[in-house]
């Protein structure tokens, strides 16, 4: 009981810093998964900040959330809760900071006790460090043990970290291979990934350790990705692995078993088929959890191809003229599952392409429609026209003062400005196909521009008995909540400001904002000031704080 205890408390320190690995996207097939976890323990850990409950408060922000799988099944065991407004944030990126305190903690999770600790032996990490290196000694408080016990076991570089940097897919896995103490594949046979290229051998040899643990799996395309940045759901997802892998959870995602299938009326059709290309489309496949992608499977002169999608369309290039092909479609789930049931179509290539000489058409019912009409503009937007082939670009035409005037957008909305104000003016929209043949039947719509606006010299302002609340849920950080600042127009956006220092400016319709990397025990002066499209500025509205 006391080792349980231990491993409770343990996660709850990780999960108040980054309550949330499957590289994949959410699907385009049918899921039903409602499956129910059994709650551990039933506590509050107050000087954590996390909430051991029921688990039967889903995230709000996590409906159809690839990640929602396993961060749910962490909740429902009582493990993690999200953010007081019952949100987790699940695509946040993580800072390098943040990935030190969660290696360390999730390192003394797997070993069943506190790292070894030599910091006898070292001053602060904040005063070993060279002064000259700014990024180095900006450690913050609470991330100073984690930081400085990457740099002694060697899964930090000094010379690589950065600490308020947000990391990517590669540095986090290089990072927590190293930390789990795994031996780099240096066999590269085994290739998983599209983009091996991007990477070198040595951050490869413990991606692929990462892989053969089961910890990460690549994209439904088949590429690993490592620029992009690593969120909050593929690190809590990586911890689910780490608890199933110690036996501390039931691994509900990897038990699935089950591979996605196909209804019997299931069926692949081809369309803009030319000399070498196809376009494919499809009908979904189930699962009993959710379907992340499709595979699409055919041959070029005996020789396998592939292709990997998370929709339910692909254009198939590089084919020859004249052949026919095979191609069919199989669905796969998060945990791997392939489907061996999938529909299939034949496709005959044309001997030549033929030129394309039909222009696009409306139908009876196309509409345009005007919307954020001002004194010199108006946003346009209108429905899609047809074409045998392809769409490629929209014509937006008017005049000014007698001269044409035209506008080509490779979408459906326009945004028209140098206008006159209190003018008409008729704009008309046509559709081109890749041939440059243009339709002559789209539709039209008549705009009066607004009369020239009176100057907004008014200045946001705050309710009567407005209040800064100050959030605290990490040690170190405190998380600013304000009301909305009325204005005659609408506030543009809001600066904040720390102790008289622009920190942030953030969207109008913003009404919280997060900052780390406070010193404990320090009290800060925090201001919010709103501001208008016209430049006024609001009163400021303050508050005081004492770091914790």
């Amino acid at each position: 009981m006391k080792r349980v205890i231990s491993i409770i408390a343990t996660v709850a320190m990780v999960m108040s810093l980054f309550t949330g690995m499957a590289f994949a996207n959410p699907g385009n097939g049918n899921g039903h998964n409602n499956g129910n976890g059994q709650n551990i323990m039933e506590q509050e850990d107050d000087s954590k900040g996390t909430v051991f409950g029921n688990g039967n408060n889903k995230f709000k922000d996590m409906n159809n959330h690839w990640g929602s799988d396993a961060v749910e099944n962490m909740q429902s065991s009582g493990i993690l809760e999200g953010y007081a407004d019952g949100t987790f944030l699940p695509d946040k990126a993580i800072t390098e900071a943040e990935l030190a305190v969660i290696l360390q903690r999730v390192l003394e999770l797997v070993q069943d006790d506190d790292l070894e600790d030599d910091s006898d032996d070292d001053s602060d990490l904040n005063e070993d460090l060279d002064d000259d290196d700014e990024e180095l000694s900006d450690v913050p408080d609470w991330a100073d043990d984690a930081v400085s016990n990457g740099f002694r076991h060697k899964y930090f570089n000094e010379k690589r970290f950065h600490s308020e940097q947000q990391c990517n897919r590669l540095y986090a896995s290089v990072a927590i291979a190293k930390a789990l103490e795994l031996e780099p594949v240096t066999d590269f046979e085994t290739n998983p990934f599209g983009d091996r290229g991007l990477m070198s051998d040595e951050d490869y040899g413990y991606v692929l350790a990462l892989y053969e643990a089961g910890y990460i799996s690549g994209y439904p395309d088949g590429n690993f990705n490592p620029n992009l940045k690593i969120s909050r759901a593929q690190i809590a997802t990586i911890i689910y692995k780490l608890l199933v892998k110690e036996g501390l959870l039931d691994d509900e995602i990897s038990n699935d078993e089950t591979a996605p299938d196909w209804d019997s009326d299931s069926e692949v059709t081809a369309s803009a088929i030319a000399a070498t290309s196809v376009k494919l489309s499809w009908s979904a496949a189930d699962d009993d959890v959710a379907v992340v992608g499709y595979k699409i499977m055919y041959e070029i002169d005996s020789v396998d191809k592939t292709k990997y999608v998370t929709g339910r369309t692909a254009t198939i290039t590089g084919l020859e003229k004249d052949t026919e092909y095979t191609f069919t479609v199989e669905a796969k789930d998060a945990a791997g599952n392939l489907s061996d049931d999938g529909p299939s179509v034949d496709v005959t290539t044309l001997e030549e392409d033929i030129a394309d000489e039909t222009a696009p058409d409306w139908n009876s019912d196309s509409t345009i429609t005007a919307s954020a009409i001002t004194a010199d503009g108006v946003k346009l937007s209108w429905t899609a026209a047809d074409d045998d082939v392809a769409v490629v670009a929209y014509k937006v035409m008017y005049e000014i003062d007698g001269d044409d005037k035209v506008k080509y957008v490779s979408g459906r909305t326009a945004t028209i400005t140098g206008l006159e104000p209190e003018t008409e003016y008729t704009f008309t929209v046509e559709a081109k196909d890749a041939e440059g043949n243009l339709s002559d039947d789209g539709p039209s719509v008549d705009v009066t521009t607004l009369a020239e606006p009176v100057a907004d010299t008014t200045a946001p302002v705050w309710a009567t008995g407005s209040i800064i609340t100050a959030d605290t849920t990490v040690s170190g950080s405190v998380t600013l909540i304000w009301p909305d600042a009325e204005d005659s127009v609408g506030v543009e956006k809001y600066k904040i400001y720390k102790d008289n220092v622009l920190v942030k400016t953030l969207d109008g319709d913003a009404n919280s904002y997060t900052l780390s990397g406070l010193t404990v025990d320090k009290e800060y002066v925090f201001v919010i000031r709103a501001i208008d499209d016209a430049g006024n500025t609001s009163a400021n509205l303050s508050v005081t704080y004492l770091a914790k």
